[in-house]
This record gives structure tokens, C-alpha cells and sequence, in this order.
């Protein structure tokens, strides 16, 4: 089996053990926005640097997405105003780049998309959602790992 479909094959019984999980351990854990972290952990390049990347940066929009919600209560603002606070944070997101750790800005889009998606406005709606991306990076890099290991095991 070659190393793709090895990879292939993990990720879906990986998810598969995850939407198990989530309906009879009742996990709360968006699925979702989970495998919105998993595909960013392949686009950005795998193994431990792109889990790094992935979790780092898609975290990073989650807390940004957090601070506009913050800033748009503070100032009650709405219609045009919640438009420019979102406008500044995709700025925010685009320049974080210059920093090496929040250099995956499509990861960064990516959480605050989720984010968004999820109505996050609270700090533990925010840590839900920074723990599913985790997981989902985490997912991609385990189906990696173990598709690494089954294709290393040929005879």
C-alpha cells in the first residue's frame, strides 16, 4: 500500500472513531470545524512544523475573532461599525504573517472562520473552538504517523 492510500485510509477511520465518539460520549466538540483543521494541517506541509503551524495559527484567528466580538460590545456597534472592526481584524490576520509562529495565514482565515461560524464571543466558546481545530490538526498528524508506520512495516 503506498503512502498516500495509507494516509487516505487513517484519516477516515480516524474520523470515523471521532463522530463515533462525539454521539456516545456525547463529546461537544465541533466536527466541523475540526476537519477545517485537518485540511489545513495538510496544506501546510504535515509533520510536527505544519501541526505547529496549523494549531498556532488557527487558534490565533479564534482569538482575533474573540477581540473583534469584545471591541464590537464595547462600542456597540453594528451594521457598518461591525464591518469595519471585521475588515480591521482580517488586516490584523494578513499582517500577523510577519511574525514566523503566525506565518500560515490561511490557517489564521481559517480559525476565524470557524470562529465566526461558531458564534464565538465568549472566552469559553473560544477555547471550544480552539479545541476542536486542535483536534483536527491532531487527527491529520496521527493519520500521518500512522500511515507512516503501516507503510514502513512491508515485508
Amino acid at each position: 500500500m503506498n503512502t498516500m492510500t495509507a494516509r487516505a485510509l487513517m484519516v477516515g477511520v480516524l474520523i470515523a472513531i471521532w463522530a463515533w465518539l462525539a454521539s456516545v460520549a456525547r463529546l461537544n466538540v465541533s466536527m466541523w470545524a475540526g476537519v477545517v483543521a485537518l485540511g489545513c494541517f495538510y496544506a501546510s506541509g504535515g509533520g510536527v512544523a505544519g501541526l505547529q503551524k496549523t494549531i498556532v495559527a488557527t487558534v490565533s484567528g479564534v482569538v482575533w475573532v474573540l477581540i473583534a466580538e469584545a471591541v464590537r460590545v464595547a462600542i456597540a456597534g453594528h451594521g457598518v461599525v461591525w464591518a469595519v472592526i471585521l475588515g480591521a481584524m482580517a488586516c490584523a490576520l494578513a499582517l500577523q504573517s510577519r511574525v514566523p509562529l503566525l506565518s500560515f495565514t490561511a490557517g489564521a482565515f481559517a480559525g476565524a472562520g470557524v470562529a465566526l461560524g461558531l458564534g464565538v464571543n465568549t472566552g469559553y466558546e473560544a477555547i471550544r473552538a480552539g479545541v476542536a481545530l486542535a483536534v483536527g490538526a491532531a487527527v491529520g498528524f496521527a493519520a500521518e504517523r500512522l500511515a507512516g508506520m503501516i507503510t514502513a512495516r512491508r515485508v
